[in-house]
């Protein structure tokens, strides 16, 4: 079976959970990275040549498609090359910091008819897209209430929240992309809260790190977001839906689902420890499902537009915490 050459653009910690990906499909072969910046270990590590452009590394690398893991400012000038030259593409979240810029990649990629997908990685993971099939087939009747908690381990790098456009757009956006795609349109209305209960010193670059948020559709759901960066027991993500026929509860997996009873109490593994490790199968399944549209056509799962529509919920949020 010939195995398709993937090339992943950019060499920091998403570019590697993407190689480990690409490294266990039996469909396909990592080619390259291309990093223009800083190439770093990544692709000794992996015995693989490291390219300046992603010209130079179509030529040499002859990729089947492209993986864009690189920081949010290149992507759309990626996916322009991306297309200029053919090649299919996943694209991590964000697809850019401004409306017009994703506009811009939806209008070319577009009339390109190249498939590219959008890595928000919830709509991928093997437990979300169960919660999602059972709403759409009315297994809980009619949503009525969702609850959704993210927290984070621990802070990330001050150097590094000061480019990721704060917690909302960063971290939340997944919460708010996860209410789009289980309710399918745009909320009503949007309440917010943004606090800084960890590190006051994050107001030194207008950031957060702890939210709270309700949001409202007419004829539909409540939705409560609660969400901060740090918890000390351990990553933990999860996502309840109440209907009018049920409930579904969609709660992290630890590291191993075998719990201890005994005279001394109650014993549970560990939570995961980050997003790279709990959400390994839907990284997976990103990658996957490029596989199969190299294989046999269709189209993206997650597509430029649930990223523009990603990205106007978060605009509103924070304009509603304003």
């Amino acid at each position: 079976m010939r195995k398709y050459r993937i090339v992943i653009v950019g060499t920091g910690r998403i570019a590697s959970v993407h190689a480990r990906s690409v490294h266990r499909s039996p469909s396909l072969e990592l080619a390259g990275f291309v990093d223009s910046i800083a190439p770093g270990n990544l692709p000794s590590d992996w015995g693989v040549p490291s390219f300046s452009t992603l010209g130079e590394a179509a030529g040499a690398a002859v990729p089947d498609a492209i993986v864009i893991a690189s920081p949010t400012d290149t992507h759309v000038s990626y996916l322009a090359s991306a297309v200029d030259l053919g090649l299919p593409a996943l694209c991590e979240k964000p697809v850019a910091r401004d409306r017009r810029s994703i506009e811009l990649a939806m209008d070319f990629v577009g009339r390109s008819g190249l498939p590219v997908i959008l890595g928000f990685h919830r709509r991928f993971d093997p437990m979300r897209r169960e919660v999602q099939s059972r709403i759409a087939a009315g297994g809980i009747g009619k949503t009525e209430h969702i609850l959704q908690l993210s927290r984070d381990v621990s802070l990330p790098d001050r150097a590094v929240t000061a480019h990721q456009g704060g917690i909302v757009a960063d971290m939340v956006v997944h919460d708010l992309d996860e209410l789009l795609w289980l309710v399918g349109r745009q909320p009503d209305r949007v309440h917010a809260r943004l606090e800084r209960n960890v590190d006051a010193g994050l107001a030194e670059i207008g950031d957060h790190d702890t939210v709270a948020l309700q949001l409202e559709w007419n004829d539909g759901p409540v939705a409560h977001v609660s969400a901060t960066r740090r918890a000390v027991h351990g990553f933990e993500q999860r996502l309840e839906v109440f209907g009018s026929a049920g409930r579904l509860v969609c709660d992290d997996p630890r590291i191993s689902c075998v719990r201890l009873d005994s005279a001394q109490g109650t014993y549970l593994d560990r939570r995961h420890a980050g997003f790279a490790e709990r959400y390994r199968d839907a990284y997976q399944a990103e990658i996957d499902h490029l596989a199969d549209l190299l294989r046999s056509g269709g189209d993206p799962y997650c597509t430029l537009e649930d990223g523009l529509n990603a990205f106007d919920l978060v605009e509103r949020v924070v304009h509603a915490a304003q």
